[in-house]
């Protein structure tokens, strides 16, 4: 699993070429196991429809030929909405890398009053994931701007574990698979291009066990949820939600 989440890497430039119907259904199929089992959460699907994301007003010209795209619908007044939604988003991403589509989170350059989705008065779209058939041969200039720029940032899987001796050694002692971990947070999507979740690992009256935080929770809910995913797909197991939380391996 580690090697397919590492493959993973943002797309902002697609082919014109329309999804087959198979691949379709398994699509709409992933959207309709996340509304039904997480309270709060109303994904929905755009096909061939690229409005959100044409002019430059309202994508800067980052992006090209986008016609297909998850709408994260929320009601935040539920529990940890923006954090799952990011969990849930990007469980959805990695089952559409395995069918050999290419996938962008997209927290702001995008047209909210665009997006072909039914949102009631007491909801909000935080972001929405475009996907599709990767264009490689041709991407928008400001698209490789943007990409050269996340590449300059690229950091060290250490740089993200605090506490790093402690965390270490606690690590050891208890077996934890900190390196995967800290691997598979390292190529987490960001919705707004800053991966911020640390990773530690803490001794406390539960246990020792792996915890994963933000600076500011309010603006990084969704990243948090990413990254949360990306580890428990790594190192199979379940999150608490918020923020610090633990961690729990299955055994």
């Amino acid at each position: 699993m580690i090697d397919i989440l590492e493959k993973r890497h943002s797309v902002r430039s697609f082919l014109k070429q329309e999804l087959p119907t198979d691949i379709i259904n398994k699509i709409r199929s992933e959207v309709t196991y996340i509304n039904s089992h997480e309270a709060g959460l109303n994904f929905q699907l755009a096909f061939n429809d690229g409005a959100p994301f044409e002019g430059f007003k309202r994508s800067y010209g980052m992006f090209r030929n986008v016609s297909n795209y998850l709408i994260a619908v929320i009601d935040p007044t539920f529990s940890h909405a923006e954090e799952r939604a990011g969990f849930w988003a990007e469980n959805f991403v990695i089952e559409l890398v395995k069918m050999g589509l290419g996938t962008c989170f997209v927290g702001g350059t995008f047209s909210r009053g665009d997006v072909s989705a039914i949102v009631e008065v007491y909801e909000k779209i935080p972001f929405v994931v475009a996907f599709g058939y990767p264009d490689v041969e041709h991407t928008s200039f400001l698209g490789k701007v943007t990409s050269s720029f996340a590449h300059r940032k690229h950091r060290e899987p250490e740089s993200f574990l605090k506490n790093q001796d402690e965390s270490k050694k606690l690590a050891a002692e208890s077996g934890i698979d900190l390196w995967v971990a800290l691997r598979a947070v390292k190529c987490a999507p960001s919705a707004l291009n800053k991966q911020p979740v640390s990773l530690t690992v803490k001794d406390t009256e539960d246990g020792v066990n792996l915890y994963a935080e933000v600076d500011d929770y309010k603006k990084n809910a969704v990243d948090l949820g990413i990254a949360k995913c990306n580890v428990a797909l790594a190192v199979p197991g379940v999150w608490e939600w918020g923020n610090d939380a633990p961690f729990f391996p299955n055994q």
